[in-house]
């Protein structure tokens, strides 16, 4: 633990107050979570002091550039989407005293209060209620509208011949850019026939293979986090445990769904699969043609989950592997939550619509959870989720429609 600040006068406030608070707090959040809130204590001159667990120089964030800044708020916000997502549920649970004391933490950053300890956020003197909205300025009124002039020396039937040749012209010097933002506009359409000129598009899936995908499709994030918990727990309550890991798993509904995405997909596109291999390089499976589409399922059978959520490494690993650039291109993300291995998706999401821009990549979120949303959200893609094996199999078909038989590879 290191001490991160001090107050500059006694404290007025009860801290019994702030000890039940931080119960809560670890004793309903994994430590990444509750990492965020530094733990207060009394010092012996009865001034408070703001320590932390986390390892490194805490900075403040006015200290900090401005994509640091960005960056850090990024991941405050990941942490508040946890922390509503938690008070819904024991709300749900009928832990309504808890739900009310963690409530009072869910809000905007207070940046006087925000620290930076390499790059994960730490807020001291959270107990504070936040500043007063800033009042809105009234914008000045409006300037009177000029009336103008009318042009009465203009007979009127010259009008109308006066519009179409300045519609024509307007057509004749800006078709060409309007062609190119239609079509910039318009879903992708891809020619699905190899050796013409227009090349089919490039196509990965991402599966997540964490251990998280032993779990059932019902298993809700608390059931998640309570389950990794307490599972070298000897005293587990194994009514419970069954209840979490009740068939179908998520991972043997990822396998199904992916063979039959693999059966629909048109024969002129090629496959790449990458799977997670806990929080080390991410396994490249290698790209698979039509005809080695039988060794695929195959493989895909024997994937056992385990270890960690290398969604970051994963997702850069596939976009490296594919143009983005001068080619279209889709990547498939079935992944059950955010990253866990300490990298910022968001920002790779970002990095990757800026430096491959026809590069789309959507997302099948089987926990429905919004941690990971921003990488679709970023490149132009989608967000489909499900909480059961319909639903789950239904939103991979529709994430993998843009490369499969049934749309745009006619």
């Amino acid at each position: 633990m290191q001490r991160v600040t001090r107050d500059t006068r006694p404290a007025q406030d009860d801290p019994q107050a702030l000890e039940q608070a931080m119960a809560i707090i670890v004793r309903h959040f994994p430590t990444s979570i509750a990492h965020l809130f530094a733990t207060p204590r009394t010092g012996q001159d009865g001034v408070r002091e703001w320590w932390s667990a986390l390892q490194g120089q805490p900075r403040r964030y006015h200290e900090l550039g401005a994509d640091q800044q960005t960056a850090l708020l990024r991941v405050y916000e990941q942490r508040q989407d946890a922390l509503r997502q938690l008070v819904d549920e024991l709300h749900a649970r009928g832990q309504t005293q808890d739900a009310a004391v963690l409530r009072k933490l869910i809000g905007p950053a207070n940046l006087e209060h925000l620290y930076s300890v390499n790059g994960d956020p730490l807020v001291v003197r959270w107990a504070e209620p936040a500043p007063p909205p800033t009042p809105p300025v009234t914008p000045p009124p409006p300037a009177p509208a000029v009336r103008p002039r009318r042009w009465i020396w203009l007979p009127w039937f010259l009008l109308p011949l006066l519009g179409l040749l300045l519609l024509a012209l307007a057509l004749w010097f800006g078709w060409p850019y309007l062609q190119r933002w239609y079509e910039h506009r318009q879903p992708a359409s891809f020619a699905c026939v190899k050796g013409s000129e227009a090349q089919p598009p490039e196509f990965s899936v991402v599966l997540d293979t964490s251990g998280s995908m032993q779990l059932g499709v019902a298993a809700t994030p608390a059931d998640e986090q309570w389950f990794f918990e307490n599972i070298d727990n000897p005293a587990i309550d194994q009514q419970r445990v069954a209840e979490i890991t009740r068939a179908p798993v998520r991972m043997d509904v990822a396998k199904q769904s992916l063979k039959q995405m693999i059966n629909d997909l048109h024969p002129a596109i090629d496959m790449r699969i990458i799977t997670f291999d806990g929080c080390r390089t991410p396994l490249d499976h290698g790209l698979f043609t039509p005809a080695q589409r039988p060794a695929l399922i195959s493989g895909i059978e024997g994937l056992v989950p385990n270890d960690g959520t290398a969604l970051s490494a994963s997702l850069e690993a596939a976009a490296k592997s594919m143009n983005g650039r001068d080619r279209d291109g889709v990547i498939v993300l079935f992944v059950d939550g955010a990253d866990g291995c300490g990298q910022d998706a968001c920002a790779v999401a970002q990095r990757i619509a800026q430096e491959q821009p026809r590069l789309r990549v959507n997302l099948v979120n089987i926990s429905n959870n919004s941690l990971a949303s921003c990488i679709a959200e970023s490149t132009g893609g989608r967000v489909y989720s499900g909480d059961n094996a319909a639903q789950v199999a239904a939103a991979l078909k529709q994430a993998s429609q843009e490369v499969s038989s049934s749309r745009n590879c006619d």
